[in-house]
């Protein structure tokens, strides 16, 4: 048949895609596959005609959901920023084909995936790693929520993040003493605190330092994330840490919480990759490898 030799794909339980993969390569390769049944001697029933319709319509309502986990599944760029954008894609796209789609399994396909998406990603837009990582990707910021209540919830949480690192960086108690707001000079004696070693407006004055240094750490916090929330997005094509290194000093606070939020990766998948390459190295035969050994190798594996 002049086609390329391509074996079919199984479907394993435990490998994010398998199904996806499997039906693809069976709806591309029905052709060779139904010569083969018709050939060989065996029970196994060919697929009908209605039976592709079927796999090619389950496809297109699959094939987002493979571009999405391979995205979000890489390693070497900034991932768990994508995961709100990525869930209210899926659930516009999934609105939009079972609208369209005229085919009643791909519909009832389409409906459950709709039903077990809302139910497992139901809280993402509440969740402070999400929506902080979402936030200070200047690719999304606020664009991205599907829930524009949850993304104004979320502005006012990152601007409380931002005015507790404004506080940490000042003083807890003022270096310098308040200029005197009298041009009279201080009355000496009883009515100085200082002439009898005395300071009873100390309490009321570290109030007043705490208020002041709050309000102003809540002001400047404000500022900061109002300017930055009121920038263009960057393009998504951009890398947000290049953004953020050129903008440490435009937004220094903000660029402190970028370098905690933004590193947080969407799944597993690296940490599972390190798991099973080691697996491979420390077996039966080689559980005697000193732990530092296993490292060197790991290593020189994963860079080489």
């Amino acid at each position: 048949m002049n086609h390329p030799v391509l074996k079919l794909i199984q479907e394993v339980d435990t490998r994010w895609n398998s199904t996806y993969l499997m039906l693809q390569r069976l709806f591309k390769e029905r052709q060779s596959v139904g010569a083969a049944l018709a050939t060989l001697k065996t029970d196994v029933r060919p697929l009908s005609s209605e039976d592709y319709e079927t796999a090619d319509a389950c496809l297109q309502l699959l094939s987002p959901f493979f571009q999405a986990t391979v995205e979000l599944s890489e390693e070497k760029r900034v991932s768990g920023s994508k995961i709100i954008q990525m869930t209210k894609m899926l659930m516009l796209y999934l609105y939009d084909t079972i609208g369209k789609t005229s085919h009643d399994t791909a519909k009832l396909l389409g409906q459950n995936m709709v039903s077990n998406m809302q139910n497992k990603f139901d809280t993402t837009e509440s969740q402070t790693a999400l929506t902080l990582s979402t936030l200070l990707d200047p690719r999304f910021k606020t664009i991205g929520f599907y829930n524009q209540v949850q993304a104004a919830a979320s502005v006012k949480r990152l601007t409380a993040f931002c005015t507790q690192l404004r506080k940490n960086a000042q003083p807890d108690t003022p270096t310098d003493k308040q200029p005197s707001t009298s041009a009279q000079p201080a009355p000496a004696s009883v009515d100085n605190p200082s002439s009898t070693g005395l300071n009873l407006w100390e309490t009321l004055d570290r109030d007043a330092y705490e208020a002041r240094k709050a309000r102003n750490a809540t002001a400047d916090a404000t500022v900061e994330v109002q300017r930055y929330m009121t920038d263009p997005p960057l393009e998504r094509s951009k890398d947000p840490l290049a953004y953020w290194v050129d903008h440490h000093n435009v937004y220094p606070n903000l660029f402190k919480l970028a370098k905690q939020f933004l590193c947080m990766p969407a799944s597993s998948v690296p940490s599972e990759r390190v798991f099973s390459k080691c697996g491979e190295i420390v077996s039966k035969k080689r559980n005697r490898l000193n732990p530092k050994t296993v490292e060197k190798i790991m290593l020189l594996n994963k860079n080489l």
